[in-house]
């Protein structure tokens, strides 16, 4: 008896197909050939093998011995590399929609920790960036700029380490930062250090911290945050109070040179904080803070370089956000509540059609100052944790929920954070972890991060690159 597949098989399902789906179609073959006298025509293997090496090690032998046309893909296919080469919205969709289904039950939490750093400052950092070659969170030193330590959460162990950087830096220097790949490079964004002949970069390759003169003119508390531009190989800085000058600036990654642009629009002091890649559209929407208020919003068209202006059409306050988060399955971009908190509604921007979306969130905020600052994404979750400030006195923090597109709350029960506790967060792939960066609370002796203990662990690839690795 034979299997005879005139037109051939195909297997595929249209979404993620778990490896299992095809070993009965293999076996069936494989019984077919040994039994049969004729041969069968080759049949087309289609789907995700997850990974599977013993899959993929049969797969290869039956498409040596003719019995198939292998065209299946690895998980690790689905997964962007840092620059986005040949980025696929829908396979790396896939891949955290396999990734998060799989861990829907696992335990989570809210822990603090002891970071024995005996940092005396408070308000030491401003943000923070992951470093993925090393697998650490750096911390962007605003009022410990100036101290001759600063530190980075090893993202194996989750020891707080302190090292000397050896830079001359300002108070407030910095405000927010970047991961740039192409160069292994974290840049701060110049904020008090703006007006100074030199800025600093780590250089993830050493550890060492490097003073550049950038030879540009900017304002002090120029800018608050950075973002990479994957198609370019630029990292533009965020208008803070930069915003009201004739010239913004960025990075040419290939070349480290600083360069000035004048980019036409009309923005007030003060005017953002932060910015989010959207992969889909190839722009980068900066966040509005002071200029939350004004009728017109801005982007950075990453095709050209040009500076957008485009009109909201929705009601927000000034100050209202402090950094935005990108939600992949969604293809949204969530501003984090500042000002805006205790407002009926907040706000996201629907990256498929550039539209900022009202809605009505639900919980309670009571802070109208800076509820939160900053957030971070956890894939494996598929949720946004906002990190809390003047919020994080309070028993119950928020976050959304990506996959209903709902706030929700989460508790801290049994730990205490002060009065503007954190600024900014960072998830940290090898631990799913999201660490929150402390700003008021770093001179207390519990920090705090979320937890899940699901088994797997996200792409340090996807997690490093120009999405989600910024403040």
């Amino acid at each position: 008896m034979a299997i005879t597949a005139t037109t051939g098989c195909t297997w595929s399902g249209g979404g993620y197909v778990r490896p299992k789906a095809v070993w009965p179609y293999i076996l069936a073959l494989i019984i077919g050939a040994s039994l049969g006298p004729t041969s069968i025509a080759a049949s087309a293997v289609t789907g995700n093998r997850e990974g599977n090496a013993a899959l993929a090690s049969l797969l290869t032998s039956l498409a040596t011995a003719g019995l198939v046309n292998d065209s299946t893909t690895s998980t690790t296919d689905l997964v962007p590399n840092m620059r986005l080469t040949g980025y696929s919205q829908a396979r790396m969709q896939e891949y955290i929609s396999a990734l998060s289904a799989r861990n829907t039950l696992s335990e989570t939490g809210t822990l603090p920790y002891a970071h024995g750093t005996g940092i005396s400052v408070s308000g030491s950092y401003m943000g923070g960036v992951f470093s993925p070659f090393q697998n650490r969170v750096y911390g962007v030193p605003y009022l410990q700029a100036n101290v001759a330590t600063w530190h980075y959460i090893d993202g194996n162990t989750g020891v707080v380490v302190g090292y000397a950087h050896g830079a001359t830096a300002v108070a407030n220097a910095y405000d927010g930062g970047a991961f740039s790949p192409t160069q292994n490079r974290i840049y701060f964004a110049p904020h008090a250090q703006a007006n100074r002949a030199s800025w600093h970069y780590v250089d993830c390759n050493t550890g060492a911290v490097v003073a550049y003169t950038h030879g540009v003119t900017a304002v002090a508390n120029a800018y608050a945050g950075a973002v990479y531009s994957p198609l370019q190989n630029r990292l533009y800085f965020v208008p803070f109070d930069q915003g009201a000058q004739t010239n913004w600036h960025y990075v040419n990654c290939a070349t480290g040179a600083v360069v000035a642009y004048a980019h036409g629009a009309t923005a007030v002091a003060g005017a953002y904080v932060g910015g989010v890649y959207s992969p889909t559209e190839d722009r980068i929407y900066l966040i509005p803070n002071g200029q939350a208020s004004q009728a017109t919003w801005h982007y950075i068209n990453c095709a050209t370089g040009a500076v957008v202006a485009y009109t909201h059409g929705v009601a927000a306050v000034i100050y209202a956000y402090y950094g935005g988060v990108y939600s992949p399955l969604e293809n949204r971009i969530y501003m984090v509540p500042a000002d805006q908190g205790p407002e009926t509604n907040w706000h996201y921007i629907n990256c498929s059609t550039g539209e900022v979306v009202a809605y009505a969130h639900g919980v309670t905020i009571l802070s109208a100052f800076l509820s939160y600052d900053g957030g971070a994404y956890s894939p494996v979750e598929n949720k946004i944790y906002f990190a809390p400030s003047e919020q994080a006195t309070e028993a119950a923090w928020h976050g959304i929920n990506c996959a209903t597109g709902t706030a929700f709350t989460y508790t801290h029960t049994g730990s205490t954070a002060i009065s503007g506790a954190y600024s900014g967060a960072v998830f940290s792939p090898v631990q799913n972890r999201v660490y929150f960066v402390p700003f008021f609370q770093s001179n207390q002796a519990n920090w705090h991060y979320r937890y899940n203990l699901a088994g797997d662990r996200a792409s340090s690839s996807l997690m490093g690159g120009p999405m989600f690795n910024k403040y």
